[in-house]
C-alpha cells in the first residue's frame, strides 16, 4: 500500500463499516414480543458497534491527516480535495454514530 491511497482506501473501508453499524444497530424486536416496548436491544451486539465505530473514526481521522499533509506540502488536485471531504463526512458519521451507541 502506497501511503499516497491512504485517504480512498479509508474512504473504500468506511462504508461497508457504516453500512454495517446503521443496519447492525437497528433494534432486534423479535415478532413474539408483542409488548412492543423496544427493549429488544441491536441487532449486533453493543460492544461490536462501538468497536466498528470507534475503528472507523480513528480510521478516517488518520486518513485525514495523511490527506491535509500532502495539501500543505504542496500537492494539489481534485482526487486529493475530494477524499479529503469524503474522509471529513466519514469521521463525522462515525463519530455520531459512537455517540448514539455509547451507553450513558
Amino acid at each position: 500500500m502506497n501511503r499516497n491511497n491512504f485517504p480512498l482506501i479509508a474512504v473504500g473501508l468506511s462504508l461497508p463499516l457504516l453500512a454495517a453499524l446503521i443496519f447492525g444497530g437497528q433494534s432486534a424486536d423479535s415478532p413474539a414480543d408483542l409488548s412492543g416496548d423496544g427493549t429488544g436491544g441491536t441487532l449486533l451486539p453493543l460492544l461490536t458497534l462501538l468497536a466498528i465505530a470507534e475503528f472507523g473514526l480513528l480510521l478516517n481521522l488518520a486518513a485525514l491527516w495523511v490527506g491535509a499533509r500532502r495539501l500543505l506540502g504542496g500537492e494539489r488536485g481534485a482526487r486529493l480535495i475530494k477524499a479529503g471531504a469524503a474522509n471529513l463526512v466519514c469521521a463525522v458519521a462515525f463519530g455520531v454514530q459512537l455517540m448514539r451507541f455509547w451507553p450513558l
